[in-house]
């Protein structure tokens, strides 16, 4: 008789090492919960429903701090028909699925053990099933958001490679001053990072204050006239040491603020 731990087994194992995840486990508590409802959500939440969810996060297979994520993100889809648990299930389902090395017929198993053990008792195809339930409403709205882009997710992460850029730039290195050559580099690719497109398109609803903007822009114009003069003086054959006193000013940086109007 089939068996799904030894179906599990033999098929892929995923390469996504999820404590490279550069994702903090949050901790879901009751006010959590409450804060992040939707408006006028009947779903009733105490520290039974946080024990639930606490449990289904940690059996998921999934990183705990990506899964907690994903739920706060997807509690607007709490309604009739969908509960905690069949949302976390459908996170589950499509945070595996998109997991290299790992396939939608394993998620589908892994997500719905049960369900799966019934299906390979009689002989049948879990594939069938993992693709039926890949196209119902929960996993297919999961499925379009998370695809959004990556650059909201790790909007934090992002920012700390700005921070180090600039400490490199700096001649500040981990494990002691930068070279010229660091600094150099991080200068130029800085600039690229924050460089202004020359032409876009700004949604004025979502944007940020015109004082941002100016601060952003002559930050931009620092950096790319600070590595372009970092470049010529070492192409002069000048001094280390003169070389690295070139820096900027960061309190333009601190003190800019974004709006969301």
């Amino acid at each position: 008789m089939a068996n799904i731990k030894d179906e599990i087994a033999n098929l892929p194992e995923p390469t996504q090492d999820w404590d490279d995840l550069a994702i903090d486990e949050q901790g879901i508590t009751v006010e959590k919960l409450k804060y992040f409802l939707p408006k006028g959500s009947r779903v009733k939440v105490n520290e039974q429903t946080v024990e639930l969810v606490n449990r289904l996060i940690d059996e998921s297979s999934v990183h705990k701090g990506l899964m907690e994520e994903r739920l706060m993100s997807h509690l607007h889809l709490l309604g009739p028909g969908v509960g905690l648990k069949q949302l976390l299930k459908g996170i589950q389902f499509v945070t595996l699925s998109v997991t290299p090395g790992m396939t939608q017929s394993k998620a589908w198993m892994i997500t719905f053990p049960d369900k799966a053990q019934e299906i390979l008792e009689r002989d049948g195809d879990p594939s069938s099933f993992a693709s039926q339930y890949a196209r119902t409403k929960v996993p297919q709205t999961i499925m379009e958001n998370i695809q959004i882009a990556d650059s909201i997710t790790y909007a934090p992460l992002n920012h700390q490679i700005v921070q180090k850029y600039i400490e490199l730039m700096n001649g500040k290195a981990a494990d002691g001053p930068a070279s010229p050559t660091v600094q150099l580099n991080a200068a130029m690719a800085l600039a690229e990072k924050i460089k202004v497109p020359e032409d876009m398109t700004i949604n004025l609803n979502h944007g940020v204050d015109e004082d941002t903007k100016n601060v952003q822009k002559d930050l931009a114009d620092q950096v790319g006239s600070m590595a372009t003069l970092m470049r010529q003086r070492m192409t002069k054959g000048e001094s280390i040491s003169s070389v690295q006193k070139i820096g900027i000013k960061t309190e333009s940086i601190e003190d800019a603020e974004v709006v969301d109007r």
